[in-house]
């Protein structure tokens, strides 16, 4: 019985070395289709023939070997897994040409330079070790002067603006992509999606977006970009998609870390529903984990738990602004250290900031409700702020919620309280503290706890 079994697996690794086995057995080895693993000729043609070939026959996986290839725009297709063996990475090119510029998301909007996409497809997936580097330039720009006499319109930064300019600290500096601008990632309307174990490093927007998607797992990508340059290089963007699943994530980016949005395109926008986050660890120098700005419809039923948010300018952010609603969302047992970026970047060293305001001429900017925040320590240069300015944000609860405030390293100074409560209806404090560097205070410190027109409060201290 030894002997056969031993003369079974002789012939089936023998069949699997062959060349025309990869086909046989379900794979397709885009080295068969005239990919040369290097960076001189653009290899798109070869790797889209892999795939198309796999889906042609129902599907499988398209093996991707080590080595560097120069790619443009790759659809991804029904059935098939990309699978990007350790060594391989597909270089996006720098040559706009190359770029189908697919149109992705509505027939409205302009057509988006992307390495891999897929619109409308089901049961597929990206897998392996192996990189998609995004190759991002980018370069620097001194914005106009304001003038902080006026009012500064835009709230997300006009205080801040207006602070730094008081301080003489340099508000002017920002940072703009050189194009091609090319994504890691756009699925547009698809299903049944699994991402697991590759890298993304250096998109030049946002890193891996999936927009109008159903039925999605993501577990252990890697995602970084430039903290000090990397303008819209957002990580993860999750645009209106439901049921999904992310978990034991590394996202370091400029922007934000990993963010769910309702966008509206082509006249169409969906609601973010239904998604949990587990045991990743984010950094940013925007907002870490953020719900917004772009608000259109609702988000519902999400939570995040057993992660770690280190060295980012804003923890948790959620800015609604366009009409949708925030409702039933669960952030458990996390650590939170933000500290100060540069002046430019959206953010204060808050570790939580939740906030309501108009966007435009809207009717209704949309309101936050049934948020839970519990187990939480966060060290940070700037307080917990909820800031209701034209709906409503209600029934917030906080349990063991440890706050360290720390010295700003900024020169702009803009901590002020520990927790500020602004126009909430319903709020519940349990074992919630604060903590004050007393070895090097700031002279903006406030108090505590400060609650500005909040109904139906309760404190509790075990």
């Amino acid at each position: 019985m030894k002997r056969h079994f031993a003369t079974l697996l002789l012939i089936l690794a023998c069949a699997l070395c062959a060349p025309s086995a990869f086909a046989t057995y379900g794979v397709y080895n885009v080295r068969e289709y005239g990919a040369t693993g290097d960076t001189i000729t653009v290899q798109t043609r070869y790797i889209q023939a892999a795939i198309d070939a796999c889906a042609q026959n129902g599907g499988g996986t398209v093996l991707v070997p080590a080595g560097d290839y120069l790619v443009s725009s790759i659809e991804i297709l029904d059935n098939v897994n990309l699978h990007l063996d350790t060594g391989a990475t597909l270089y996006a090119s720098r040559d706009t040409a190359q770029y189908k510029r697919v149109n992705l998301g509505g027939k409205d909007v302009p057509s988006q330079e992307v390495v891999l996409y897929a619109n409308n497809r089901k049961g597929f997936s990206i897998s392996g070790s192996g990189r998609i580097h995004c190759r991002a330039v980018r370069e620097s720009y001194q914005r106009a002067p304001v003038d902080t006499t006026t009012e500064l319109r835009d709230f997300v930064t006009g205080r801040e603006v207006r602070n730094a300019a008081r301080y003489g600290a340099d508000y002017r500096t920002k940072y703009r992509k050189v194009p091609p601008c090319p994504s890691a990632i756009n699925f547009t309307g698809c299903s049944d999606i699994t991402l697991k174990d590759f890298s993304v490093i250096e998109s030049s927007s946002w890193g891996v977006h999936l927009q109008w998607c159903h039925h999605v797992k993501i577990n252990s990508l890697t995602i970084e970009s430039n903290q000090d340059n990397g303008v819209n290089s957002d990580g993860l963007d999750i645009d209106g998609c439901s049921s999904v699943t992310i978990s034991d994530c590394i996202i370091t980016t400029g922007d934000d870390a990993l963010c769910l949005k309702t966008t509206r395109v082509g006249g169409r926008t969906e609601p973010c529903r239904d998604i949990t986050v587990s045991n990743c660890i984010l950094s940013s120098s925007s907002s870490a984990f953020k719900l917004g700005t772009e608000s259109h419809s609702d988000f519902e039923n999400i939570t995040m738990s057993n992660c770690v948010i280190t060295s980012s300018n804003r923890g948790i952010n959620m800015t609604i602004r366009d009409g949708g609603n925030v409702r039933n969302v669960l952030f458990s047992n996390l650590t939170i250290n933000t500290v100060r970026k540069a002046t430019f970047w959206w953010g204060n060293g808050d570790p939580v900031w939740l906030t309501t305001q108009r966007r435009g001429d809207v009717e209704w900017c949309g309101g936050i409700s049934n948020v839970t925040f519990s187990h939480i320590i966060a060290h940070s240069q700037s307080g917990v702020r909820l800031e209701n300015f034209d709906s409503s944000i209600s029934n917030i609860r906080f349990y063991d919620f440890q706050l360290f405030m720390e010295h700003e390293q900024a020169i702009d100074k803009r901590s002020r309280d520990g927790f500020l409560f602004m126009n909430i209806d319903g709020l519940r404090l349990t074992d919630c503290s604060v903590s004050w560097d007393r070895e090097n205070p700031e002279p903006t410190w406030g108090e505590d706890f400060v609650f500005d027109n909040v109904t139906e409060l309760v404190i509790k201290n075990d």
